[in-house]
């Protein structure tokens, strides 16, 4: 911050004279003023558009991995892994899904996120 003192134009004198003290200590106290102003309203702003989503659970798609034994389908995954009362059609979906898997079948030791119910 710039505490030189600030030149005004006296119509009377017809020069640039220096702000008298009082009036410096006005000016300064008017810029920090408006500069602390403006810094609440950006802050107030940021809290009301931030605060928006921030009601909204984060919900984490993967309840857990787990790795295709040897000889073992995807079929059997989901079966193993699917939750009580789940199809397990709907849960290989989900699984199809989560994983990018296509009607390819899967290797063994292939490691599968298991989506969350």
């Amino acid at each position: 911050m710039n505490l030189q003192p600030h030149l005004v134009h006296d119509s009377t004198v017809g020069s640039h004279a220096p702000l008298a003290p009082v009036r410096q200590a006005r000016y300064v106290r008017r810029r920090i003023v408006a500069v602390g102003v403006l810094a609440a309203l950006v802050f107030a702003l940021g809290v009301v558009v931030g605060g928006a989503g921030a009601t909204a659970e984060i919900v984490d798609p993967v309840a857990g991995y787990e790795v295709v034994a040897v000889g073992e389908t995807l079929w059997d995954v989901a079966v193993r892994t699917a939750p009580d009362g789940v199809d397990p059609r709907r849960h290989l979906a989900s699984v199809r899904e989560l994983n990018g898997f296509d009607g390819a079948g899967v290797t063994a030791w292939t490691v599968i996120a298991i989506p969350a119910q």
